[in-house]
């Protein structure tokens, strides 16, 4: 259960009940558990990620997790669309499967309920997660057919036994639907069209025809922390009004840097820097996105460190991971669009300074991002600047990911799918130097100005930290 819903609102003595669904169970904040609801000894035990079930020592299995983190990735190329639905479906997906696997051998508290009838049942293992995940993604992309990815997993080396397939699947497919019944009123339906402020400064779409982006996915109810606002930053420069801001010194110097920086045929920007760019870009439809490279990071670090990993510890490092993500999003977007500050990018900025209120930048009307598609039109993405969704998905992450492994210092080699990068790789000595510069390809990109990854950046890490310290996950 997210702590901070619970102790910031019921106080230390919040106690959390299990109210029993048939063999589910589960969690209510502000009721007490009653005996007849304790589970078989020592499921309350947390034990350690790193261990494996003396019934499962030796066992040749692939992890299932791994597989359906690949599976959501391809539904994400195939479904297309903006951060926050894809952040939710990745939560869907991981906190329903930590729930199954943490009901067979608990290594930490479930996030919202467990099985009784998994408990100690090794061979439902794959089962669960299968039947977890398929019916997590069938929700979170109902337009992609999953039907081949869960035949694939279930076609995958196994010495289950019919009845514990059959229990994996019974009690997988139930707490995942417990969990979309949880989310179902999270305010992610909300369509509420957006109004636009077409005075200077304000967003407005830099594509004809191309529709707001996720104007009400702020007000989306979080995983975790207590609310989107929670850590919304300073207005850029510490102006109140767009006016002020654009009219201001730091406006004009940041303006000219993206303007020089971030143009198409940018002539100071070096290979290095356009590199940059392409490597973290991944934000057109048929890439698995921002947040799909930061779940695909994640795989290629735990092949290189942590390739004899069990279910148990991918389950709930995902677990954790795909909260914190869904969260950033909630942040990020709460920013975005929850004040009379959405900033308009650099793309209308440069086209309409020369009625910015100021009289250091020069308009250029034919101004382009090196920001493009895979046919080579350059875009910039559908909402407004500040702050970067990039920089604190990224910065998120790192703070995750370094919290959970105990170190920054871990170096892999980084791959993209952007559709200008693809092949490329890029060596990683850290996870924060991975955060810095998938911040600072969004200025290359030509997306956002300096002071919007500065802030996307900080408000990562202020989600990562939340997330983790609450314990969502034990």
């Amino acid at each position: 259960m997210p702590k901070l819903h619970g102790s910031r609102r019921h106080g230390k003595a919040a106690l959390i009940a299990a109210v029993t669904l048939g063999s589910l169970a589960v969690l209510v904040p502000g009721q007490a558990a009653t005996a007849a609801e304790t589970l078989p000894d020592g499921y309350y035990r947390v034990n350690s990620v790193d261990s494996v079930p003396a019934a499962l020592a030796g066992r040749q299995s692939p992890d299932h997790v791994l597989f359906w983190q690949r599976a959501m990735l391809q539904a994400t190329r195939e479904a297309g669309g903006i951060a926050g639905p894809i952040t939710r479906g990745g939560a869907l997906l991981n906190i329903s499967v930590y729930d199954a696997v943490n009901s067979i051998y608990p290594v930490g508290k479930p996030y919202l309920s467990r099985s009784r009838e998994l408990y100690g049942r090794y061979g439902a293992l794959d089962s669960a997660i299968d039947y977890a995940a398929y019916t997590a993604l069938k929700e979170a992309f109902p337009t992609v057919n999953l039907d081949d990815d869960l035949a694939a997993a279930l076609a995958l080396p196994s010495s289950a036994s019919a009845r514990d397939r059959e229990l994996g699947k019974t009690q997988g497919t139930k707490i995942a639907k417990a969990l979309i019944a949880h989310r179902a009123n999270d305010g992610s339906a909300d369509a509420t069209p957006y109004v636009p402020n077409t005075a200077p400064g304000h967003w407005r779409p830099t594509t004809p025809g191309v529709a707001a982006g996720g104007p009400n996915w702020g007000k989306v109810k979080p995983w975790v922390i207590a609310s989107g606002d929670m850590f919304r930053p300073a207005k850029p420069g510490g102006f109140e009004t767009a006016e002020e801001l654009l009219a201001s010194d730091l406006y004009a110097a940041e303006l000219n840097e993206v303007k020089a920086l971030g143009a198409a045929d940018s002539t100071v920007r070096t290979p290095e820097q356009t590199q940059i760019a392409r490597f973290w870009a991944n934000d057109v439809n048929g890439s698995y996105k921002p947040t799909g490279q930061q779940y695909d990071h994640t795989l290629v670090v735990l092949k290189k460190y942590k390739p004899k990993a069990s279910s148990f510890y991918t389950a709930k490092l995902f677990g954790v991971l795909s909260v914190a993500l869904a969260d950033a999003a909630i942040s990020a977007w709460d920013t975005k669009w929850n004040t009379d500050f959405d900033l308009w990018r650099p793309q209308t900025a440069i086209r309409e300074a020369d009625n910015d209120y100021n009289d250091k930048t020069a308009g250029d009307p034919t101004w382009v991002p090196t920001s493009m598609d895979a046919n080579g039109v350059h875009f910039s993405p559908p909402f407004p600047a500040y702050q970067s969704g990039h920089s604190t998905f990224g910065s998120t992450w790192a703070g995750i990911m370094k919290s959970w492994f105990g170190t920054d210092t871990m170096p892999y080699e980084g791959t993209t799918d952007d559709p200008n990068a693809r092949g490329v790789t890029r060596h990683v000595s850290s996870f924060s130097a991975a955060a810095a510069e998938n911040a600072i390809s969004r200025l290359y990109n030509g997306v956002h100005y300096r002071f919007d990854t500065v802030a996307g950046v900080a408000g990562g890490q202020k989600v990562s930290a939340a997330v983790w310290n609450a314990r969502p996950l034990g």
